[in-house]
């Protein structure tokens, strides 16, 4: 990125050779690509994509021509709107030390004068309307500005759900009020955990959905001091004081043994699945421990040996210990620790009198897909990491202060609301892409087809063609 530019509201843009892009989104595979389009995207369909500020690939040319000018301009009018809120010189001395350096082209075409300094008192205005952010959670007060949710003019509901007001063990919990009893009457939820947008003194941000005509969406968000099971427990004992009836019969979520526990302590009937692409996750983390993930990028058959690992997770669990003796078998040497992760953490390693095995990490019946790809239900949690995206592409920024995390709360839940009147006005929810509901069809086939007659091998590889990490 050549120079700093921010938007109108404060995200970052990217430039590049005299253009200027607005983010788009993330890649859905593991957040670290982005993906920009021209600002003057209404006309102009050039994009790019980027990792760690460098450019991976363009799409496109542009229909107008590059300015630098408009590149050194926008980097100025940014310069003003921080040195406005960083510093308590006065309005002109801001503007004069923001024109230091800037070419005879810029200087023709900046905002005037006035125009600056409006600009100046306009952002120390919005700085100054936040409350200022407090040092410890027991500090933190939440004026009845940030406790509400506006529906339209002068209509409101409360938006603070929670508050258990317990010190350096606060638990926030916001939401719309009138969404709430959703979680009562959804069968379903999926359950998962951000930190990257989690406001300073908490240490992340848990998301509940539930299932509402026939669409997933956010139904709370709480903010949490840490993750220990006991946090989990106590953020669902603030739900069942709300909801005295809540009793949800399964919930879809990630491999974090705390939150794991703690549903199964607040909800003992609950079914729990773990998340497919979570535990395909965990296994990248184990080939980085393993130092082989050169391997795993570079080498394809290298690769389709490791997926076949967790594509265990599609065979009957009265065949695991038949599928794990082959795959030990056929796997190079250098995977053999990852197959012995997946045993300690999924299966439970077998007792050394050979007649039973330990305690998994996580019980078979929390992530086996056999069953649930028959029955047609989500293999993964996509719902709730496409709810995170959403929020943390409206944040723009790594762990902003609460009042700003609120914000933008309140805003990405006005798109909520309108998908949910979509929803409501008998519109379908959006289908997959094709090529995951090609893979999808194809898992499917070799799942439905599978029987004691089939070679273990072959099937757990045709698996592992279908899905990458």
């Amino acid at each position: 990125m050549d120079v700093e530019i921010l938007s109108e509201k404060g995200k970052q843009k990217f430039t590049e050779n005299g253009f200027i892009y607005v983010f788009d989104t993330f890649s859905k595979s593991d957040n670290s690509i982005k993906f920009w389009r021209c600002e003057k995207r209404k006309e102009c369909k050039a994009r790019v994509h980027t990792r760690n500020g460098e450019v991976l690939k363009k799409i496109n040319d542009h229909c107008h021509d590059s300015s630098a000018v408009s590149v050194e301009v926008a980097q100025v009018v940014t310069k003003v709107k921080k040195r406005a809120v960083e510093t308590i010189e006065g309005t002109i001395q801001v503007i004069n030390e923001c024109m230091v350096n800037t070419t005879q082209a810029a200087q023709a075409v900046l905002p005037n004068t006035c125009s600056l300094r409006k600009l100046v008192r306009r952002k120390r205005n919005e700085v100054n309307a936040a409350p200022p952010n407090p040092l410890t959670l027991a500090d933190l007060l939440l004026p009845d500005d940030y406790k509400t949710y506006k529906l339209r003019v002068n209509v409101t509901e409360n938006f603070l759900l929670a508050d258990n007001q317990d010190g350096a063990e606060r638990i926030l919990i916001f939401g719309r009020q009138t969404w709430l009893p959703y979680l009562e009457t959804s069968s379903v939820w999926y359950a998962d955990g951000t930190f990257s947008i989690a406001p300073p003194l908490f240490s992340q941000v848990y998301t509940l959905m539930g299932v509402i005509n026939n669409g997933v969406h956010p139904i709370c968000y709480a903010l949490l001091p840490n993750k220990m099971r006991g946090t989990y427990q106590r953020m669902f004992e603030l739900l069942k004081e709300l909801l005295p009836n809540l009793n949800p019969l399964a919930i879809n979520c990630d491999f974090e043994h705390a939150a794991f526990t703690a549903m199964k302590t607040s909800f003992p009937n609950v079914n729990i699945y773990g998340c497919f692409f979570h535990m395909a996750q965990n296994m990248k983390k184990k080939l980085g421990e393993m130092g082989v993930t050169r391997e795993y990028n570079n080498d394809p058959q290298f690769a389709l040996n490791a997926r076949m690992v967790t594509s265990l997770a599609f065979v009957p669990p009265a065949r695991l210990d038949d599928a794990i003796e082959v795959v030990s078998n056929a796997l190079p040497g250098n995977l053999q620790p990852l197959l012995d992760w997946f045993e300690d953490s999924y299966v439970g390693r077998m007792n050394r009198r050979g007649n039973g095995r330990r305690q998994p990490l996580f019980p078979i019946e929390m992530w086996n897909l056999y069953q649930r790809t028959l029955n047609g239900q989500d293999r993964t949690n996509n719902h709730a990491e496409a709810a995170h995206r959403r929020l943390k592409s409206e944040v723009g920024m790594v762990h902003p202060s609460i009042w700003k995390f609120i914000d933008a709360l309140r805003k990405v839940q006005k798109g909520r609301d309108a998908y949910y009147e979509q929803l409501v006005a008998g519109n379908a929810p959006p289908l997959k892409l094709r090529k995951y509901r090609n893979a999808d069809a194809r898992i499917l086939n070799l799942v439905t087809n599978f029987n004691d007659d089939s070679n273990i091998l072959e099937y757990l590889r045709g698996l592992a063609h279908n899905y990458h990490m």
